[in-house]
């Protein structure tokens, strides 16, 4: 395996070269980012390029941008020694393998190098998505792993999630990962479909079997076959049709409404839920031999707001879906907008950041999306807070807090917390730069930090 090192820094490029050396590993070192330029019009790309952010004589993070899209092709592992969370975001979601401070995690470098030499392995790189299509964050990371695990088996799933999590793209990305995207994935919302209809829908029914079947028709038991079945909602299916549904879990046959020859079962089942479903087998709303039968494998998507590192990454990548459906009016998230949507609850979770992008795509004037169209493109519960001075109605009293009082000591330390991250934000969080900035020793600043729960 090649790899090629951008790292204008001597000491750490020789002594990063060296530990890649004895590991085995051909390392080429490019001490600037018009070396690489030139190297990447003569010589084939490599299998994985280490960058630094910066360099003396450029952006590393823009510096994929200049080079072939053979170089773009490949997985990139950028380091930097001023690690800023914005900037992480924003690599991950182009699709960058990691984002290491200095000093290195060198276990975890050699984790990535020594994952990417194994054979048959096909890693993506800027010029596609992130190594895993659920998120960014180590939650969905981890999730994504064990998606990989399941195979292509039959096992039984249950996802469970809040609404809107992402339960349905979880399980058609196990399709796709385990069974193929050629196979057929056939997705219903149990809860949306009227209960006279639901058994007919599932199971399907013979010519005669009721009033109005003038037909036979295959239900989506035997629609999906070969593929998944991805039933949504479960815990709010009627009692009586969890039985039958128990029946064709215990057999892997499914007979017909109005029919008597069973038809064996060829599907992967999925279900999800937003409910707690040992809390409904205890109220009596849920078979408890159904919720042992449907939890073979249980996969639980977490809420967006647990997981504030995919939110970035996910706005990027609705609006290059924008991008891609109307090519004449590409969209685009500027820095501003990226940290506004950063700081939002979500409880409607993924679903909504989804609508509140496609909706400011929509009404939006310039390529640009600014703050305040995305917050004219959500509910109230998660716009931006007005921008409002530090006095309450008498004067004095802090705004946000009505007509009580905050201790001082509570409304000083929101104020020095706020007032220091800003000042990070502008100084691209270089500590040494900001403590000079805000005259204070690096020391005292690392100290506050610490103080006031500064990441």
């Amino acid at each position: 395996m090649v790899i090629d090192l951008i790292e204008d820094d001597p000491f750490m490029g020789e002594a990063l070269t060296e530990r890649l050396h004895l590991e085995g590993m051909h390392c080429r070192w490019w001490r600037s980012a018009r070396d690489v330029t030139e190297a990447a019009q003569r010589d084939p790309a490599p299998d994985v390029v280490i960058s630094d952010v910066r360099l003396g004589d450029g952006d590393g993070t823009q510096l994929p941008q200049t080079l072939p899209a053979s170089w773009r092709s490949v997985p990139w592992i950028f380091i930097t020694g001023y690690g800023s969370h914005a900037l992480r975001e924003t690599l991950l979601a182009r699709g960058a393998l990691d984002f290491l401070t200095k000093p290195l995690d060198m276990d975890r470098l050699l984790r990535h190098l020594r994952h990417l030499a194994q054979p048959g392995r096909t890693p993506s790189g800027l010029g596609g998505t992130c190594s895993c299509p659920l998120g960014v964050s180590g939650e969905m990371r981890r999730l994504y792993t064990l998606v990989q695990r399941l195979g292509p088996h039959w096992q039984t799933v249950l996802i469970t999630g809040e609404s809107g999590a992402g339960k349905e793209e979880l399980a058609r990305c196990l399709h796709r990962d385990t069974l193929g995207p050629q196979r057929p994935f056939i997705a219903v919302n149990t809860a949306s479909l009227p209960e006279s209809l639901i058994e007919a829908e599932l199971f399907g029914y013979e010519r005669g079997a009721f009033t109005g079947a003038a037909r036979a028709h295959r239900g989506l038991f035997e629609q999906a076959s070969g593929g998944t079945l991805f039933l949504d909602e479960i815990g709010d299916m009627p009692l009586t049709l969890q039985a039958r549904l128990l029946r064709v879990l215990q057999d892997r046959q499914v007979t017909r409404l109005g029919g008597e020859k069973p038809q064996q079962l060829d599907v992967r089942l999925i279900f999800a839920t937003h409910r707690p479903l040992h809390e409904a087998v205890r109220a009596g709303q849920f078979r408890e031999d159904l919720y042992y039968r449907i939890n073979v494998v249980h996969l639980h998507v977490p809420p967006l707001r647990e997981r504030p590192e995919d939110i970035v990454w996910l706005a990027q990548r609705f609006v290059a879906q924008w991008n891609e459906a109307h090519p004449g009016r590409a969209r685009r998230l500027g820095a501003a907008a990226e940290a506004w949507l950063g700081a939002q609850r979500w409880p409607g979770n993924v679903r909504q950041l989804r609508n509140a992008i496609e909706r400011a795509c929509l009404l939006a004037v310039d390529e640009e999306l600014d703050p305040l169209l995305l917050s004219e493109s959500v509910p109230e519960s998660v716009a931006p807070p007005p921008a409002a001075s530090d006095q309450g109605s008498d004067g004095w009293c802090p705004a946000g807090h009505g007509d009580g009082m905050v201790r001082l000591e509570d409304y000083l330390r929101q104020q020095e917390r706020a007032y220091i991250e800003r000042a990070l934000a502008h100084h691209g969080w270089q500590i040494g730069v900001t403590a000079e900035a805000l005259g204070i020793s690096r020391k005292n600043l690392w100290e506050r930090m610490k103080r006031l729960g500064i990441q």
